[in-house]
């Protein structure tokens, strides 16, 4: 049956389940809770707990950072599920100057060890210049 461009912003169902499943194997997480279809809250151990809404679009933009925000009020996170996705530079510094982070899949489940500065800049490993 075709999506009719369902997934265009909505993750998909097994991209969900993927990211609630890695971060209940996490050390730090204590527990998940489904807020809405794309908005979970992470309680952690030690750290605050992170509100984070869920998308699957190709490319975060500065209005699709704004829209979200308009659609869910505050949130700690904003993370795009899929592999292929990614963000603007200028949607990040956005979300930073509002204290949000803003991340791929994978760059989420690292930053998800760390509170406040470092939360809002992680940088996963692949990614940092090799000296």
């Amino acid at each position: 049956m075709p999506e009719l461009g369902r997934y265009k912003k909505v993750p998909r169902p097994e991209s969900i389940e993927t990211f609630i499943r890695y971060l209940s194997s996490n050390p730090v997480v204590i527990s998940i809770e489904r807020k809405g279809l794309q908005l979970v809250e992470i309680i952690r151990n030690g750290k605050s707990n992170l509100k984070v809404f869920m998308t699957n679009i190709y490319i975060v933009g500065l209005a699709d950072v704004y829209e979200i925000l308009s659609e869910v009020g505050h949130v700690d996170a904003i993370v795009t599920m899929s592999a292929w996705n990614s963000y603007t530079q200028e949607a990040k510094e956005e979300c930073r100057r509002k204290n949000i982070g803003l991340f791929k899949f994978k760059e989420f489940m690292g930053a998800v060890y760390y509170d406040g500065q470092q939360f809002l800049d992680y940088i996963h490993p692949d990614d940092r210049e090799k000296d």
